[in-house]
């Protein structure tokens, strides 16, 4: 088992950095909390069927953060439907199996992640 869990992290200005998060449950949680300012919570899992599994997480209170269109538009690459609505603050996105336990992304996960990182500024 791998001792780090490859995740992106996609801040609202449409910046994406690579998160190599804790396996051990204990630290990952912490990681991830600091990383999103509060508590995580799952904004959506996408099941894919190639059997990649991606989820997507932000801070369980995200008043007063500006919406992040970035994080929203990956998802929507992700997903093949339309969810843009909502998506407010930083968001990690990192793999889940069976047991929803999180795993690292698929190399597929990250590219159609990454696209979002071309889109200009919106201002």
């Amino acid at each position: 088992m791998p001792d780090t869990i490859h995740a992106l992290l996609v801040a609202t200005d449409g910046t994406i950095t690579d998160p190599h998060v804790s396996a051990n449950d204990t630290a990952q949680r912490t990681q991830i909390q600091q990383a999103l300012g509060y508590y995580a919570e799952a904004l959506r899992y996408v099941r894919r069927p190639d059997g990649s599994h991606t989820v997507a997480l932000a801070a369980a209170s995200r008043d007063g953060q500006p919406p992040n269109l970035y994080a929203a538009i990956a998802l929507h690459f992700l997903l093949g439907e339309s969810l843009i609505a909502g998506i407010q603050g930083p968001v990690i996105f990192a793999g889940f199996n069976r047991q929803g336990a999180l795993t690292s992304l698929t190399e597929d996960a990250v590219r159609t992640i990454r696209t979002v990182s071309v889109i200009p500024a919106v201002r």
